[in-house]
């Protein structure tokens, strides 16, 4: 199974739509939250186009958490009824806790993991694409696409493969940055 992540698209239709071209029907896409709106303290992407962006979005099969700039408009441009904040799921041996990011600090990523009885923690909101393991976990945020703090513009794959995962962070020519085998 592969999982296409990404967050923090802020209304980026051209780097957005890029992504899906790179990864080719991928089984799952989780979005990490942020989708159209470039929020206040964001510059405006240079190919800003949420409307035409959630055009793009609708009708594919993304599970999305709702960010700190998801606003009730957006997910109705989405076609959506509602986005949770949190999510928590598994897939296989694997209980993943999802959520943007602005909920916690940088520095509770373990007790938050541990409070949710989760052993992977999938997020966004920095902007800074992040794998890292600790302890029994994997802390796994994909950057992003459109407002990138860290390099061009990032997102991520997971591969699911039995009793393993193999993370995977990307730029924007589909060339692997990092990766990382849990567990």
């Amino acid at each position: 199974m592969n999982i296409l992540v990404i967050s923090d698209t802020h209304g980026s239709l051209d780097r957005t739509v890029k992504i899906f071209s790179l990864v080719k029907d991928p089984d799952l896409v989780f979005h990490m939250g942020d989708v159209l709106y470039h929020g206040p303290r964001n510059p405006i992407p240079e190919d800003y186009n949420p409307s035409k962006l959630a055009e793009f979005l609708k009708g594919k099969n993304i599970s999305y958490v709702r960010g700190n700039c998801d606003a009730d408009v957006d997910i109705m441009l989405l076609g959506l009824s509602e986005i949770p904040r949190i999510s928590v799921e598994y897939i296989g041996n694997f209980k993943i806790l999802r959520m943007h990011g602005d909920q916690f600090n940088e520095n509770d990523l373990l007790d938050v993991l541990k409070h949710h009885e989760c052993n992977v923690l999938i997020y966004g909101h920095t902007h800074i694409p992040k794998i890292e393991k600790r302890e029994e976990f994997v802390i796994f945020n994909p950057g992003s696409p459109s407002l990138p703090k860290k390099g061009d513009g990032s997102f991520g794959i997971i591969e699911v493969l039995g009793d393993s995962m193999i993370f995977r962070l990307l730029n924007l020519e589909g060339r692997v940055l990092e990766e990382v085998t849990f567990p």
